[in-house]
């Protein structure tokens, strides 16, 4: 329950609050923290392995939020049909090589390359996606949110993953919020049903 609420926006306080009232069980915002780290890490250990059987169209784009109360760019990038969360990256920067990484992941995560990329026209996507995948995949440049090739798939994401993010200011690290970040890609793709989807899970749509 201490998770799910978590993943769900509620803030540790919160949940510890919460598990007091509701449950009897009074627990502090260090223990439910500690419970958070530890059932993180063994939902990524269980679940990175299996693999999605995506599409070969990707979505790509990126964000800012806050950690520690600084300004970081978290980019992700997203299977058109299944909406599989396929891979994220936290940097400091805007850099091709951070366009890159985050190719790569998702081409490790997805065991093959797409013919399509989709991003907005961030320069750092050009370099990046061709350092990676050379002429294997076509990259296309959305002209905008109401054009008909766009990013409004990955644009909805950012919209519930910043209004869940804001618990991630109390982290002061940014490999802490990195493995929490991932967590919120794990519950986005495996526990939360999607009405686009039929109410299905993106990982029961891509076979998971």
């Amino acid at each position: 329950a201490a998770v799910n609420m978590f993943y769900d926006g509620m803030s540790l306080s919160a949940i510890a609050t919460h598990l007091k009232e509701t449950y009897h069980n009074p627990v502090n915002a260090s223990t439910v923290y500690r419970w958070l780290i530890r059932y993180t890490f063994i939902a990524l250990t269980t679940l990175e392995p299996l693999q999605p059987k995506v599409s070969d169209t990707w979505i790509v784009d990126e964000t800012v939020i806050k950690v520690g109360g600084h300004n970081l760019w978290f980019w992700d990038i997203i299977d058109e049909e299944t909406r599989f969360l396929l891979a994220s990256h936290l940097s400091k920067y805007r850099t091709t090589l951070d366009a890159a990484t985050i190719m790569r992941r998702a081409w490790q995560r997805a065991d093959k390359a797409p013919r399509f990329i989709v991003s907005d026209q961030l320069p750092a996507y050009i370099d990046g996606i061709e350092l990676v995948f050379g002429a294997d995949a076509r990259h296309i440049q959305a002209m905008g949110l109401t054009h008909e090739i766009n990013t409004n798939i990955i644009e909805r994401f950012h919209g519930t993953i910043k209004s869940r993010t804001k618990v991630l200011r109390g982290f002061k690290t940014m490999d802490t919020a990195e493995h929490i970040l991932d967590g919120f890609l794990i519950h986005y793709n495996f526990f939360r049903p999607h009405m686009s989807l039929i109410d299905r899970t993106p990982a029961q749509v891509a076979g998971i």
